[in-house]
């Protein structure tokens, strides 16, 4: 299965209007996107069954050019064998999401796209209307690259066809530095152009050194500017931010930093744990392979965790190695391991989960960082 990721523009509505004389239509369009209503506004607009309507099978049926995406995508379909599974990255604008809505359901009318499966997910808070927003948004867009790429760069495709050109220069970094497929149609054109990878030699001792001030850092946290380390913040100046919040000037990763930061982070499972249940670990062969190989899987973890006693346990299968764990944002926070059978029932039933359980340990733990497996 080749993952598409397509960020989705405007350009089915432009496209329209060149070919089409409707003055409703039109009028509409301009008013949507003109007062820059957020994706969750869309809701509220009644209107928009006009352009719906309008932009109908008949419209699309036979017509590569009804957009910048259905081009590039029915292009990459033709170049490339495999099933496609189509992400829609519409940004945090309801002009964007109703374009989205369309092509979803457009997709379905072009005979080389019609199995594919397609997925239409919001990026919060991107825009261009606001720089700080737009450095957020591109913030969160990164993350849901990574997330859908999984560390599995090889079946993924970024189609920049479509969608802000303020984010391609972002994201032809991130293909370059994951190595995966980058693919651009020029506007006016059926040419479609791979862009080849060039080797980028990144200086990986840096996040070595500093990754545990990278890590407060990173988004959606930001830390005080007081409290880094000067030799931080000069050797990261270019990939941070000031932010003022309250008077006081914090310190995040811009979209550059982030890319970068989640590529090192790939090679690692970072958590948090209390400083005797690190020992443990280090003493449980079992336990460590799990974490290192499945356990730091998000989708994994959260297939393999059950509900025990108000804990949240992973348990891996036909065995006797349980982890106990929670989530805070994207931190996870690990607070008891077993490779026993009756410890792990005695804890269970001595034990309950509850926030003063969780506030202890996370007042109690440190970061860790473990190597990990198959990335």
């Amino acid at each position: 299965m080749i993952k598409v990721i397509t960020p989705v523009g405007t350009s089915v509505f432009d496209n329209y209007l060149k070919e089409n004389t409707n003055e409703d239509f039109r009028s509409i369009y301009i008013q949507i996107k003109e007062n820059k209503y957020q994706a969750d506004d869309l809701d509220k607009e009644t209107k928009r069954r006009e352009i719906e309507k309008a932009l109908n099978e008949k419209w699309f049926r036979k017509n590569i050019n009804a957009s910048a995406e259905i081009k590039g995508l029915t292009k990459l379909k033709e170049q490339l064998k495999g099933d496609f599974y189509i992400y829609l990255l519409y940004s945090d604008t309801a002009i964007s999401r109703l374009a989205a809505e369309i092509l979803q359901n457009a997709i379905t009318y072009y005979e080389n796209l019609k199995n594919s499966q397609v997925e239409i997910r919001k990026i919060e808070r991107l825009q261009i209307g606001d720089r700080e927003e737009f450095i957020k948004g591109m913030t969160n867009l990164i993350k849901i690259i990574y997330d859908i790429a999984q560390g599995y760069w090889e079946n993924i495709i970024i189609n920049i066809t479509g969608g802000y050109k303020a984010t391609i220069p972002y994201l032809t970094l991130l293909g370059q530095i994951n190595k995966c497929s980058i693919y651009y149609i020029f506007e006016n054109t059926n040419t479609l152009i791979e862009i080849p990878y060039l080797p980028i030699d990144i200086k990986w001792d840096f996040f070595d050194k500093y990754w545990e001030y990278i890590e407060k850092v990173e988004h959606p946290k930001s830390h005080p500017k007081d409290d880094l380390p000067r030799c931080f913040l000069e050797n990261f100046k270019f990939l941070l931010v000031d932010e003022i919040i309250s008077g006081k000037t914090y310190v995040s990763l811009n979209p550059l930093g982030e890319i970068f930061w989640r590529k090192y982070k790939s090679r690692y499972f970072i958590f948090y744990a209390p400083e005797d249940v690190y020992i443990d670990i280090e003493k449980q062969k079992n336990i460590q392979e799990i974490i290192i190989s499945k356990f730091y899987k998000n989708e994994i973890r959260r297939n393999k965790t059950e509900i025990k006693n108000n804990h949240l346990v992973y348990d891996d299968g036909n065995n006797p190695y349980r982890v106990f764990y929670f989530g805070k944002d994207e931190d996870i926070y690990i607070y008891k391991t077993f490779e026993s059978h009756n410890e792990y029932e005695r804890y269970l039933k001595e034990f309950k989960f509850d926030d003063n359980l969780r506030e202890q340990i996370i007042i109690n733990s440190k970061l860790y960082k473990k190597e990990v497996h198959n990335v």
